[in-house]
């Protein structure tokens, strides 16, 4: 009779047991859900890119060996020495058209000294000379290490152009005395 009450207890206990949990509801942690109007990483439209180069011999490059991971987009003005150059890399058209609310974000790495690389927004580029667009300059972090560290821009608020479509650049210049490298991976609009 004793050893029956002790096993109708043991089997109770090994029941509560195991319908209970040491993690309580407020221990689960709801991953953040991103919906994107535009994500590239280069990894297979680079084609769609522009690469506009308006003054100088060197352009935009896909290195494929150093992206974060895989592909970036590479751009450096040394070539046997400091070249004087002007080079656009510019997005396909991206479609904000259905929102409200957007906000860009990508990843730079760079080395060696010179000018910093721009970040633009346009709704008229028509292809061709990007000098011919109007284009809105944009506020982001950027790589400052000197080391090829990849750096997050942060959100860049981009509501104002939604309702539209519109691409965005990255502006590379360099002059004869200084060609600095500029690396670009995970360009993001996300939907806000």
């Amino acid at each position: 009779m004793k050893i029956k009450f002790l096993k109708t207890m043991f089997l109770l206990v090994l029941g509560t047991s195991a319908l209970t949990s040491c993690v309580g509801d407020d221990d689960y942690v709801i991953p953040t859900v991103y919906e994107y109007a535009f994500t590239d990483g280069f990894e297979t439209s680079w084609a769609d890119w522009t690469k506009y180069s308006a003054t100088g011999a060197q352009t935009w490059q896909l290195d494929t060996q150093y992206g974060n991971p895989g592909n970036c987009a590479k751009m450096s003005g040394y070539a046997g020495g400091n070249n004087a150059n002007e080079d656009w890399l510019i997005s396909p058209q991206i479609d904000l058209s259905g929102l409200t609310a957007a906000s860009l974000s990508f990843q730079t790495a760079s080395r060696f000294t010179g000018n910093v690389l721009e970040i633009k927004i346009s709704s008229d580029y028509a292809g061709g000379d990007p000098n011919t667009a109007t284009w809105t300059d944009l506020s982001a972090t950027l790589d400052a290490s000197n080391a090829y560290t990849w750096t997050n821009s942060g959100n860049i608020d981009i509501s104002s152009f939604a309702g539209g479509n519109v691409y965005v650049a990255f502006k590379y210049t360099s002059t004869s005395s200084a060609s600095m490298t500029w690396e670009v991976d995970n360009v993001k609009i996300t939907k806000n």
